[in-house]
């Protein structure tokens, strides 16, 4: 077992304004936004707590630009009991008008091979399930140069509240407009917001072991 760190970033994240988390009869949906307090506070404050457990540390990096995550990393790189980090390429290329890295083979391939030079160990890359075909975006990440996946990130998805007519979170300043992510016990066996919804995540683990063993299994 060991601790998987939330979203870290270069530098300090606030995320969205409230409402940003909403309950729904399969999970919760989350526009959280990457909070966290930066790179460099986890280096000095939350990486020498965590060592005192006799447990493995591995690390999600995430990133505005393709430059934010190689140096995230870098700075991540000589801490020693770190024995993995988790790219999350789901993060939105402000470079690329909002579009998710992870959205395109280019895109996850850049971030990948990027990451890969500035980390020396295990790299997991968290693909993101808002896709046409998984095992294209799977291939690519491999031939950049990680060594396992994460299946699967979290599902596009939105509430509307329907006393104020709008949606149930407050992302309607970006796009897309008023949504957030599925997530929690159904959310990920099962996508969306209604009790009986269809097996996404079971879908992409199953295309992704037949048409792309090696990296769905993982390496080193």
């Amino acid at each position: 077992g060991g601790f998987i760190v939330k979203g870290t970033t270069l530098e300090p994240r606030e995320g969205n304004d409230a409402p940003r988390m909403v309950e729904t009869p399969s999970g919760m949906i989350n526009a959280v936004g990457l909070q966290n307090k930066g790179v460099d506070y986890f280096v000095e404050h939350i990486y020498p707590t965590l060592t005192r457990y006799k447990s493995e540390i591995i690390v999600n990096v995430s990133g505005k630009s393709v430059a934010d995550y190689q140096e995230t990393a870098r700075r991540l790189a000589h801490l020693e009991r770190i024995r993995a980090i988790e790219v999350n390429i789901s993060c939105p290329n402000v470079k690329a008008g909002g579009m998710a890295f992870g959205t395109t083979c280019a895109g996850a391939a850049e971030v990948t091979a990027a990451v890969r030079k500035a980390w020396p160990r295990h790299m997991m890359v968290k693909l993101s399930p808002n896709v046409t075909d998984i095992t294209e975006i799977a291939a690519a990440v491999e031939g950049a140069g990680a060594d396992s996946v994460s299946l699967i990130n979290t599902l596009l998805a939105m509430v509307v509240d329907v006393e104020r007519r709008r949606p149930a979170v407050s992302t309607a300043h970006r796009w897309p407009v008023g949504t957030g992510r599925a997530s929690g016990g159904r959310a990920h066996g099962v996508a969306g917001c209604a009790p009986r919804g269809h097996p996404r995540g079971g879908t992409r683990r199953h295309h992704l072991r037949r048409r792309r063993p090696a990296v769905y299994h993982g390496r080193r």
